[in-house]
């Protein structure tokens, strides 16, 4: 008791000290931000996009400067502030925001009525300042560029019509040259060296634009393929591939050797040097040394002196024993069934009991036409297992189907000791793939969450035409509904204009086909706005008279676009150049005759349209069989299914027929990564035309720079308490149950049916004498 007394009496004369401060909300007043739109034309109200965490005022001041003033302060690697001491204001406020203390996105008017040409805004809270600038303009810029040149349209934003005689400032080895329009609006800029930037004045209007790099075309392409995306130690990867010189305006069969090497991160694994047929095409068997390790390993061909490679996963063994995988469903897993896996281990080529192995097993909720996306969304560790094998060296895992409704796409690692086996296993839930595919996952508020919805066939990969989709965006127990109809290239654009702070779920259904689905996810944070990168419009309608044309002939296009007004830009774009046609609208439609020529890689029908100010653009792929196309043809067959060991005849379908080299591949599911044949005419497609706005339609900004005081400081920080798991998505190890390479004069094929039921992939890949590349695949069922 007299303890507990003098403890009392000691703590009671221990000094009084401070409580914890308080945050000081007053330190955010210096945390802003400050945006302006790409493009502001006249006649229409100007803001200014304001983000702040309080309410303290803000005090704003616009001036009008020189344009070049702001290109040279803005073209440095950090972009400076332009000093406006010596400037006379146009106006001078002060705007509070509301909120108090939370994030608050403000649209903040700017007093300039209908003056045109370059403005400043500087935004000060205290002893911190930012500015951005203002580009009011009439004018609208629309750029083609390619290897071959630049083509430069401009139009009147108010009108639609083109702007003939505009003069055009082109920099090129660091001096002006002047060029003018023609009377369609056009200008083009033909050999090198090629301009950096070019300035374009009508009137107290002007706008810019600064011209992409493009690579020259190539000399000489390759492409280079696998029979299998997985291959075990001590077996043979089967490797094909073509090559391709340019010569003038065509993409030709090349001449000579390949060398062909498997390179393994310590050094070369096995190489090889083949001829080149009649139609520059090469094969070759590769041994994959027993003792390898197990790992990421490169195949590299070379012709005349141009490379390409692709990768390959191989599966190590160990001690003799090796491992196999792969799933026992007959005609296709079940989706709302557990899907089972068969682990086979083999010791000295005999099975292997009692061998204990460990399965992982990640799970993506999305079917992959093609390659699986870097980081897709919803990708996680779904099931882990150790099994032990019998005496028959089998041991089954049954991998556990999800109840989301999506479909399945697994990822299978298998191991024991030093060997191991990787596979893939699609499970879809239809026969079409759906996939979303959005701009920007993570966005700031305020911004639209614009996205694409594509549709494939999954058994084919051909586009699905023409169907109904329904999109909704998810937020807690909130959603937003709309319907898009995907046009012929199974393709459709769509946007959410108000998406909801937090993370939402954007959800895109087949409404035809009730399994058909797919998701992605958005974060919308409450912070300060990324720039937006530029899109084609999907408002505007192209169609084509034809889905295939041949060289020479005219392509006619129709081109629409609701509300548009004025003239349309209908342009032909190739590597070499863009055949453009400036003509007049009928109630929003612009039609053209284009010829279609012989020039190398990606040819598009490109169309733009002028309305409510803004000048909106889109393109379409033009399919050409012509000498040194690429090309993706439907695979046809003589029956819809075929008995065990019988012989079925197969056809490439819709493409001029012609002598070549045909390589020809059945296997149990659906090969993947340098396996997939589907992408090799896409090898061919050289050129792409790159397509600048100045005045594109939407939400596109640019952000502030410091013009004084200090900002205040963020940092965030994540916390691990063990390394991220491996969610990199394996390949499909579809070893090939009929493999061969042979010469053609045409384009069918006679194999023998596989003895056993199931359903089986067959692919085919035509490498032609006159530079064609053409792949088809589809099912081959036997019952």
């Amino acid at each position: 008791m007299v303890f507990g007394l003098a403890l009392a009496l000691i703590v009671a004369a221990l000094p009084a000290r401070a409580a914890r401060p308080l945050l000081d909300y007053h330190r955010l007043d210096a945390y802003f931000a400050l945006y302006a739109r790409d493009a502001n034309v006249p006649w229409k109200p100007t803001t200014v996009r304001l983000d702040t965490y309080t309410s303290a005022p803000v005090d704003l001041s616009v001036y009008q400067v020189d344009p070049a003033d702001v290109i040279v302060a803005g073209s440095t690697t950090r972009p400076r502030a332009i000093d406006a001491r010596r400037m006379r204001a146009i106006a001078h406020w002060q705007y509070a925001p509301p909120g108090g203390y939370r994030f608050q996105s403000n649209d903040v008017g700017v007093p300039l009525g209908s003056r045109e040409g370059f403005f400043v805004v500087e935004a000060r809270r205290g002893s911190v300042g930012e500015q951005v600038w203002i580009n009011r303009t009439r004018i609208g810029l629309l750029t083609k560029e390619t290897p071959g040149g630049i083509t430069l349209y401009g139009a009147d934003l108010g009108s639609g019509k083109p702007l003939a005689s505009m003069r055009v400032s082109f920099i090129v080895s660091s001096r002006f040259t002047d060029r003018y329009t023609d009377r369609n609006g056009l200008v083009a800029w033909l050999g090198y060296p090629r301009p950096l930037f070019a300035m374009a004045q009508w009137g107290s209007s002007i706008a810019f634009v600064s011209f992409l790099p493009q690579a020259p075309l190539p000399a000489t392409i390759v492409g280079v393929k696998t029979a299998s995306a997985v291959v075990h130690a001590g077996d043979e990867l089967q490797v094909i591939g073509f090559a391709r010189s340019r010569s003038g305006s065509r993409l030709r069969a090349s001449s000579g050797s390949a060398s062909i090497t498997l390179r393994s991160p310590y050094g070369v694994a096995a190489q090889a040097s083949v001829r080149l047929d009649a139609a520059g095409a090469f094969g070759a068997p590769l041994r994959v040394p027993a003792s390898s390790y197990a790992g990421e390993y490169t195949v590299m061909a070379t012709v005349n002196g141009a490379t390409a490679g692709t990768a390959v996963h191989v599966d190590a063994n160990a001690g003799g024993l090796s491992l196999t995988l792969a799933p026992s469903c007959e005609g296709g897993c079940d989706a709302d069934a557990d899907i089972p896996l068969v682990v086979r281990a083999s010791r000295d080529g005999m099975p292997a009991g009692g061998v204990q192995v460990t399965a992982r097993i990640i799970r993506s909720p999305h079917v992959y036409v093609g390659d699986a996306p870097q980081a897709p969304w919803g990708v996680a560790q779904w099931y882990n297992a150790t099994v032990t094998t019998g005496s028959d060296g089998r041991a089954l895992v049954d991998i556990p189907h999800p109840s989301d409704g999506l479909a399945s796409t697994y990822g299978v690692r298998a191991s024991s000791g030093g060997a191991t086996a990787d596979t893939r296993i699609v499970v879809p839930t239809s026969r079409v793939a759906l996939r979303v595919q959005l701009d920007r996952d993570d966005i700031g508020s305020g911004m639209p969450a614009a996205f694409d919805v594509y549709a494939n066939d999954v058994a084919t990969g051909k586009p699905v035409e023409r169907i109904p989709v329904r999109v909704q965006l998810v937020h807690g127990s909130s959603a937003q509904e709309q319907t898009l109809t995907l046009d012929d290239r199974g393709y459709a654009r769509g946007a959410f204009s108000g998406p909801q702070v937090g993370s939402n779920l954007i959800v895109a259904s087949a409404t035809q086909s009730d399994r058909a689905m797919d998701a992605a996810q958005l974060q919308v944070e409450p912070q300060t706005m990324q720039t937006q990168s530029l899109q084609s419009s999907g408002d505007i309608g192209i169609t084509l008279d034809r889905k295939r044309y041949l060289a020479g002939q005219q392509a006619r296009v129709d081109a629409f676009l609701s509300g548009a007004q004025g003239s349309a830009l209908v342009t032909l774009e190739s590597a070499t150049g863009t055949q453009a046609h400036v003509v007049a609208m009928r109630d929003g439609h612009a039609s053209a005759s284009l010829h279609i020529g012989d020039a190398p890689g990606v040819l598009a029908i490109g169309a733009a349209f002028v309305r409510d100010g803004a000048l909106q653009w889109d393109s379409v792929r033009l399919v050409v069989d012509a000498p040194g196309r690429p090309l993706t043809a439907p695979l046809t067959l003589d029956r819809e299914s075929y008995g065990p060991g019988t012989i079925a005849t197969a056809k490439i379908g819709d493409v001029r027929p012609g002598a070549g080299t045909l390589i020809v591949r059945i296997t149990k599911g659906a090969p993947t990564g340098s396996a997939l044949f589907a992408s090799a005419p896409d090898l061919l497609a050289i050129g792409t035309t790159a397509t600048q706005d100045t005045a594109v339609d939407g939400a596109s900004w640019h952000p502030w720079v410091d013009s004084t005081g200090d900002h205040a400081v963020i940092q965030t920080f994540i916390r691990r308490t063990a390394p991220p798991a491996d969610l990199t998505m394996t390949q499909a190890d579809t070893a090939s149950l009929y493999w061969k390479i042979d010469r053609q004069s045409g384009d069918s094929v006679v194999l023998p049916v596989p003895a056993s039921p199931g359903k089986y992939v067959l692919s085919l890949l035509k490498v032609d004498d006159d530079g064609r590349v053409t792949a088809a695949s589809g099912d081959l069922i036997v019952q």
